[in-house]
């Protein structure tokens, strides 16, 4: 189709006309009708009514009133809209494939990464995955090297506890990925991670089920280690047996029953391995200075503690959301209420719980339906 044979409401009404019979989310079409809106807005203010290269910088140069980041955001969006406009008008057919992997793999710098994405590429041609789903499989496997990259990591078996579910939170910090959509690209963030030996044991960072709003941010939360490190010394009451933590995410205070099974050991670490500090944190570095504990430091402390008690790596990761997890997964399998779980874990909204029941069989397996009975020959006996 050449460019004169269409103006831009036509091409504009083709895209809207797609959109709704690929059945779209009305979020989505809404935002895209907004930003369709601007360009036939500027498209009168400057007398173009074609889709040429002056009304396209002019669209793009429209100030946007809102902050730096989300104008980061609303440009890219702009991009978008332009090229599903031009591919439209220069083909015939509109490209839906997003554009921007190949330039998100052009970053990666590493030879060994970009090799490792080039394998991965292949591996999905040879089984046959559609062009659509390849490219957003690309696309979180590129953020992901890239991320590796960025961490000072020269091959995949660098990879540390805690990276993944990290990278996860980073993406729906910098706006690549909605918290909405952010589940799906994570099934190609799955396929590559189970391709590589070192890699797959960090499956267990990816949750089976995601929340799909903000709440993501309360799974992936750097400040869930925060009750252990700001734990002070008025904080333990001796004489009524009990901690009080208060919780970084609900800032509520969660009072704890100060059992013998850790108070006897809690008393022992402060009054004969506790360095003489002026700092009335519980936990201090045991070398100087005696500051508070870092943020890397439970992860070292429960890497060298599963050492002693002889718990073989291998295949599982380690660190604080591993054992969070197995609490949490604990506690649901004792019928344990998730209202109860949830307030134990400091999250605001109790659904957030919902994510640990793909690690509870047995009350999956509670939701299954009986198969009916086949008679002989085939045939079911059900109605």
């Amino acid at each position: 189709m050449k460019e004169d044979q269409m103006k831009l409401n036509g091409l504009i009404q083709k895209v809207m006309d797609q959109m709704d019979e690929r059945r779209y989310g009305k979020k989505i079409i809404t935002r895209y009708r907004s930003s369709f809106r601007l360009l036939i807005s500027v498209s009168h203010d400057i007398g173009e009514d074609r889709l040429s290269e002056r009304l396209m910088k002019a669209f793009l140069d429209r100030p946007v009133s809102c902050g730096e980041k989300w104008a980061i955001k609303e440009l890219a969006h702009r991009k978008r809209c332009l090229r599903l406009l031009l591919s439209l008008m220069r083909t015939g057919n509109i490209g839906w494939r997003r554009q921007d992997t190949g330039g998100i793999s052009e970053k990666i710098t590493n030879k060994t990464f970009r090799s490792e994405l080039e394998c991965f590429t292949s591996s999905l041609e040879q089984e046959g995955i559609s062009p659509n789903t390849m490219s957003g499989y690309k696309r979180i496997v590129a953020y992901f090297l890239l991320f590796c990259e960025k961490s000072g990591y020269g091959k995949l078996s660098d990879i540390r506890t805690n990276d993944i579910s990290t990278f996860i939170l980073s993406l729906y910090k910098d706006g690549r990925f909605r918290p909405s959509t952010i589940g799906s690209g994570l099934a190609g963030l799955r396929r590559f991670l189970s391709s590589n030996d070192h890699t797959a044991q960090f499956l267990l960072e990816i949750p089976v089920h995601l929340p799909r709003e903000v709440k993501i941010m309360e799974i992936y939360n750097d400040e869930e280690l925060a009750a252990i490190r700001s734990l002070r010394l008025k904080d333990i009451d001796w004489e009524k047996d009990c901690i009080s933590i208060l919780q970084s995410k609900t800032k509520k205070t969660l009072v704890l029953p100060l059992r013998a099974s850790y108070g006897n050991d809690i008393a022992d670490y402060v009054l004969n391995e506790r360095p003489r500090s002026g700092s009335d944190y519980v936990f201090l570095k045991a070398f100087a200075p005696f500051g508070r504990l870092g943020t890397g430091s439970i992860y070292e402390i429960l890497k060298k503690l599963e050492g002693l008690a002889g718990i073989k790596k291998e295949e599982r990761p380690v660190g604080s959301r591993t054992t969070r997890h197995h609490a949490a997964s604990s506690m649901l399998r004792a019928g344990i209420p998730m209202s109860d779980i949830s307030a134990a874990l400091g999250h605001r909204d109790p659904n957030i719980v919902s994510v640990y029941l793909s690690t509870d069989a047995r009350s999956l397996s509670a939701c299954t339906l009986p198969l009916p009975p086949v008679r002989k020959g085939g045939a079911s006996d059900a109605r």
